[in-house]
């Protein structure tokens, strides 16, 4: 039982979602392999919210894939069902933004304590 779920890990999408200029936009890519990055396979774009970018991918991907990885403006953000993203996208929408913002500030906070141990004597 369980290299059919670590086979189905492996057939899980990466669905890329970026804020561009004054809309949204997002690409489809398989998983990272032995460190290689994949090319996007699909892209879309010009999605007035999030929310509606979100829409697009359960429509595109729901009856192929159950769930997927999800990043947005390049950092790691989670996995999400296929359904949630159908039934619910400003939910989802609102807690993948709330998850970035999460990562940012961790992000940068470990750039401030990586900085002040850096300058010995110093912080």
């Amino acid at each position: 039982m369980k290299r059919t779920g670590e086979a189905q890990r492996c057939l899980q999408p990466v669905v890329e979602l970026r804020k561009e200029v004054s809309s949204y936009a997002y690409s489809v890519r398989a998983p990272r392999s032995k460190g290689v990055i994949p090319p996007s396979s699909y892209r879309d774009c010009g999605f007035a919210t999030l929310a509606d970018c979100l829409g697009d991918v359960a429509r595109a991907l729901g009856s192929d894939f159950p769930r997927i990885y999800v990043r947005l403006d390049g950092l790691c953000v989670g996995e999400r069902d296929i359904v949630e993203l159908r039934r619910e996208p400003e939910r989802v929408a609102l807690e993948l933004e709330a998850e970035l913002e999460a990562e940012l500030k961790a992000k940068a906070a470990c750039a401030i304590r990586a900085e002040s141990l850096a300058v010995p004597g110093e912080g």
